[in-house]
């Protein structure tokens, strides 16, 4: 079979074709490149203004409240009649709710949008725990409930403030929601060489196995039997939120729950600092909070 001999013409024509297809084929990489591109650059710029808009709602609710609550506070300390003071008591333990369930809203925000750095600072754990403890202080005496701590550290630990103060506002919130009347809710906070260790204990509602997967999960209520509970408030972000914290400073949280007692377990990694290179007090924490007024910042 004789083999077709093409002619010159012929082969510059196939070769200017092939050229074209390559032209053709690299202006749609290109134009597809540029798709690309201006998806991502959208998508960034979506990301700064979700995390502004963030930022400015923050502002926006945070300053008002910080105002309100040291306000709050202040009108407490004046003498008025009986009827006066309950006024106050009221509006204190609102703006108390009010700021926990905001303060739960914006960290899930951050949560959702990736915004999970931490920023670590010296931290005193029972100076922590006594702040978060005094937002509860209204649900402790309405349901008559004992506290009890038993912090067993020792040392100067480094860890972010902001994110441990979140994570026991919400387990102190849970133990109080779900513990019998006149019972003892207790904490306790050991560490090894790596890790500090959080309990909180309450007796009330027993957690079944079966809601285990789901008590972590963002507005899941498994309480809806509950009996410890006398409230209805909520928006069942709180334990997700633990778990999402507790998870970026490379820690874990788990329960047991039984009719003699639940107990949050959480289980955080942690730098002990070195005695010697402290410049601070025993009770003093770098990252402090507007919220309170016998706070200062550095």
């Amino acid at each position: 079979m004789e083999k077709e001999v093409l002619s010159d013409e012929r082969l510059l024509q196939e070769v200017q074709k092939r050229f074209d297809e390559k032209n053709a084929t690299l202006k749609e990489m290109e134009f597809l490149t540029k798709k690309l591109y201006d998806l991502n650059q959208k998508l960034k710029d979506t990301d700064k203004v979700k995390g502004e808009f963030l930022s400015l709602i923050k502002n926006v609710f945070n300053n008002p409240m910080s105002s309100l609550l040291n306000l709050s506070r202040m009108m407490q300390k004046n003498e008025d009649s009986p009827q006066t003071q309950k006024i106050k008591a009221f509006i204190q333990t609102e703006l108390l709710k009010l700021d926990f369930q905001l303060n739960n809203i914006f960290t899930a925000a951050e949560i959702e949008a990736g915004e999970t750095s931490s920023y670590f600072s010296e931290v005193n754990v029972e100076t922590i725990f006594d702040e978060a403890l005094s937002s509860f202080e209204y649900l402790i005496e309405q349901k008559s409930l004992h506290v009890r701590k038993e912090i067993n550290i020792g040392v100067r630990l480094v860890s972010d403030a902001k994110k441990l103060r979140t994570i026991l506002l919400n387990i102190i919130s849970n133990a109080c929601e779900y513990s019998f009347r006149n019972q003892e809710i207790k904490f306790v906070a050991t560490i090894d060489e790596n890790n500090l260790f959080l309990n909180m204990h309450n007796v009330g509602d027993v957690i079944s196995k079966e809601h285990k997967k789901e008590v972590f999960n963002r507005f899941q209520k498994v309480d809806k039997n509950s009996k410890a509970r006398e409230s209805v408030e909520g928006l069942g972000l709180g334990l997700s939120v633990v778990n999402a914290l507790v998870e970026s400073l490379e820690g874990e949280v788990d329960y047991e729950s039984s009719e003699e007692e639940t107990v949050f377990q959480i289980k955080i990694h942690i730098d002990i600092k070195d005695e010697a290179s402290s410049c601070m007090t025993d009770s003093a924490n770098e990252f402090l909070f507007d919220d309170f007024d016998d706070m200062k910042e550095f």
